[in-house]
């Protein structure tokens, strides 16, 4: 049985995903904190978050409900939700 993907895993596919949606983004995401407001922090607006959580969702099979994404802001809480 396979127990899915690691944390490591979670963290690579969230970076992908925000870098694929912020290109400008992909310098400073690695030294961003786990809990820090990635898209305070970045200055990513609402398209850019349904862009996020939908491209998310469609990488790991993770349903990510609409009304989840304003909880979603940090490392922890996008690894949390998807594991």
């Amino acid at each position: 049985m396979n127990p899915g993907p690691t944390e490591h895993d979670l963290r690579s596919i969230v970076v992908s995903v925000i870098t694929a949606t912020a290109p400008d983004v992909a310098d400073d995401i690695a030294t961003i904190g786990d809990d820090v407001d990635l898209f305070e922090e970045f200055g990513l607006d609402s398209m850019d978050r349904m862009n996020i959580m939908t491209s998310l969702s469609e990488s790991t099979g993770v349903t990510i409900p609409d009304e989840q994404y304003p909880r979603l802001n940090t490392m922890n809480d996008l690894i949390g939700h998807l594991s």
